[in-house]
């Protein structure tokens, strides 16, 4: 029994039990009981319960007193007897006056010590009107209380406390044993179970209870924990529950029970532990020779194994020394066969080994080497035979595609490759990266080289690959080559003066990856209707060849020069020159419409190249007058005499009229051979007295000399006489 007691809140309140109010008349109070989000209107007479969620944990009550009457009511004591899970929190100064529809209230804490029902009862003294009375409220607090047990399989039900283990039989490993596990409420209010975890691999929760389940008194909740041992060695998990708002945990613990069967490979005495899966590596043998390998098998486990059946499958792979089967090997048995191995080829043979449930891979290796060959382009590889085709990626020509050549030793013993050579008529294909000959390919090593193939021709070409007596048709095929980069003439701008030898130059915008050959070709435009052969290159002739090596952009004339002069003639026109080009192989390169470099000549007044005195007599003299006129036209000749100090000469000036003359020359088709270069002889007659001189030719000191056509008039040239 818990223990009661007896709260007197005020000395003065005992004083109002001795008259009483009597019971029959109705309370001028409205009371209301509030716990949580729960109110209830409290009855004279009845039980207000008051539960917890837990023991130990508080609940708090509020009950307040309505006064309903139309006066006013004094409180004068609070009073609180019956257990002490209950106690008072709060309570108003006393007495206290209470108006109509005022309220009074005090404050409760109900906190369980254990799952039984316990009661107390508040009684409030209070006077109205002069007469004294009371109002008693019954309370009954209710709390849950958790127990916990477990049923393992084929046991009893067991208790178990917070902090204690459930413990599972020994259960054969990869199977499933289940324990029951019940959490009871056997207090006297409800409770709530929250959540239910299972920790551990091997520990699995089944059939748990929604989070926030009301377990009302005296009922249960009830799930399973599956216990599913993977090894014979204990395992260890946990289990927690969370009730009345806190989380109790208990151990799980539980052990396999089973055969375990441990694997081991003896050679020469020495054994090797092996484990399912694992590659088991027997001792290399050559072609047609046999090895052995003995496998030993042992029980390490708590309980007897049976071996239904032991195989092996793949070439060159038998066993031996076989128990008879089914085989029962009991704890810290052991059983022991043979592999023998005998390769019918080199290199590596795979088998498969099955005892019971468990598989090894098998590997040994034949004693020999075994090449074979591959070649990549790319990113992609490719198996090869003797007769096959080495494929290389499309090109351009002058550009090249390579491809790598495998030899690889899939033997167990070195290869020899003593040669490696190209056949063929064509240049296009190298070989690089050669290893040194003869070459000894290790078991299991590649080696490798590099084929290129650099095309000069467009379409498909094709060479042998010898590799010592097995041969391999190498193969490519070639576009075109890139388009030729535009081009620039680097030449004087604007017209050109007659009789010259400009530098003109050609360069390509960027560099070529091909070796370039081509030819500048000159064109003369005449503006007069007229040939002028001496419109040509310096170096002769109206075409010039010209080389752009690889990956340069100038072209190179005769001599490795880079520039080359062009004679400009006597003749008005416009000199066209223009390129063409090719490789080095002979693919055309010029394009549809070749940019041309044109040098304008234009149509100009006569020029004298010299004036001299090609014969003179006393009285008369010649005169040679050697020029050029580019529209091969000259109209007069203007002669401005100067005389000899000292004498007078009538005339001074004389002006003739040649165009004539000259348009008869120019007609000659012989003119042509000159362009527009002319001679002309002028005699003169002088007639007169001398005063000084000896003979009247002797009066003319010198002679002003200036030609005119329809252009203008050339620059005078004076020559003497004297």
């Amino acid at each position: 029994m818990r223990r009661r007691g007896y709260i007197l809140v005020s000395a003065a309140a005992a004083l109002f039990w001795l008259a009483p109010r009597a019971n029959s008349q109705a309370s001028p109070f409205a009371v209301r009981v509030q716990y949580g989000s729960t109110v209830v209107s409290y009855t004279e007479g009845t039980t207000v319960t008051v539960p917890a969620e837990a023991i130990g944990v508080p609940a708090t009550v509020f009950v307040t007193l309505t006064y309903r009457g139309a006066t006013t009511a004094d409180v004068t004591a609070v009073d609180l007897s019956g257990y002490t899970d209950f106690s008072l929190l709060a309570v108003p100064n006393l007495p206290a006056t209470v108006r109509p529809n005022g309220d009074f209230t005090v404050t409760l804490r109900y906190t369980p010590s254990s799952g039984a029902s316990v009661r107390a009862q508040v009684q409030f003294a209070y006077t109205e009107a002069q007469a004294r009375a009371r109002i008693t409220l019954s309370l009954n607090g209710v709390a849950p209380e958790f127990a916990f047990s477990y049923t393992p399989p084929g046991g009893n039900a067991t208790l178990v406390e917070p902090g204690g283990t459930v413990t599972f039989p020994a259960t054969a490993v990869d199977t499933t044993a289940s324990a029951s596990f019940v959490v009871t409420n056997r207090g006297s209010g409800p409770g709530v179970i929250g959540a239910v975890a299972v920790a551990g691999a091997v520990f699995q929760l089944v059939g748990a209870p929604l989070p926030n389940t009301v377990i009302e008194s005296l009922k249960d909740a009830r799930f399973s924990v599956a216990f599913t041992p993977k090894q014979l060695e204990a395992s260890q998990g946990a289990l927690s529950v969370t009730v009345g708002g806190r989380q109790v945990s208990f151990n799980l613990a539980g052990s396999g029970s089973g055969p375990v069967f441990a694997y081991e490979t003896v050679r020469e005495g020495l054994a090797t532990a092996i484990t399912p899966a694992q590659v088991i590596t027997v001792p290399d043998a050559a072609i047609g020779d046999k090895s052995t390998l003995a496998v030993r098998v042992r029980n390490g486990g708590n309980a007897d194994g049976t071996i239904a059946a032991i195989s092996i499958l793949g070439t060159g792979f038998q066993l031996g020394d076989l128990p008879f089967l089914p085989l029962t090997l009991p704890v810290g048995g052991a059983v022991q066969f043979t592999i023998a191995f005998t390769p019918t080829q080199p290199g590596w043979a795979s088998g498969r080994l099955k005892i019971g449930a468990d598989t090894f891979d098998v590997r040994g290796a034949g004693l020999g080497a075994t090449l074979t060959y591959a070649y990549s382009v790319g990113d992609v590889t490719t198996a090869i035979q003797s007769g096959g085709s080495v494929i290389l990626a499309p090109v351009q020509v002058g550009r090249t595609a390579t491809a790598r050549f495998y030899v690889i030793n899939n033997g167990t013993a070195p290869g020899a490759v003593n040669s490696i050579s190209v056949t063929g008529t064509t240049t296009a294909f190298t070989l690089a990266d050669l290893p040194s000959l003869p070459l000894s390919v290790s078991a299991g090593a590649t080696a490798f080289f590099t084929i290129q193939f650099t095309p000069t021709v467009v379409g498909g070409t094709t060479a042998t690959l010898r590799v010592d007596t097995l041969s391999f048709t190498l193969s490519g095929t070639a576009a075109a080559p890139d388009p030729l980069p535009s081009y620039r003439f680097e030449a004087p701008s604007g017209s050109q003066e007659p009789m010259q030898q400009p530098q003109i130059a050609l360069t390509l915008a960027a560099p070529y990856p091909l070796p370039l050959i081509g030819t500048l070709t000159l064109a003369f435009n005449s503006e007069v209707f007229s040939n002028d052969p001496a419109v040509q290159f310096a170096i002769g002739g109206r075409t010039v060849s010209f080389t752009i090596p690889a990956n340069t952009t100038k072209a190179v004339f005769p001599q490795n020069l880079t520039t080359i002069r062009v004679q400009t003639g006597t003749v008005a026109g416009t000199i066209s020159i223009t390129p063409t080009f090719a490789t080095d192989k002979g693919i055309d390169l010029t394009p549809a419409n070749p940019t041309a470099l044109n040098l304008v000549v234009p149509q100009s007044a006569p020029r004298l190249l010299g004036v001299e005195v090609s014969a003179k007599t006393t009285s008369t003299f010649t005169l040679l007058l050697r020029g050029y006129a580019t529209s091969r036209s000259v109209t007069q000749m203007d002669f401005q005499f100067t005389p000899t100090t000292g004498e007078n000469v009538a005339t001074t000036r004389l002006t003739l009229n040649v165009e004539a003359n000259f348009l008869s020359w120019y007609q000659q088709s012989q003119s042509q051979l000159y362009g527009s270069l002319f001679t002309a002889t002028i005699p003169f007659t002088v007639q007169g007295d001398v005063k000084n001189v000896t003979s009247v030719a002797d009066t003319i000191q010198s002679v002003l000399v200036t030609l005119s056509s329809r252009q203008g008039s050339s620059a005078a040239q004076s020559v003497s006489l004297r």
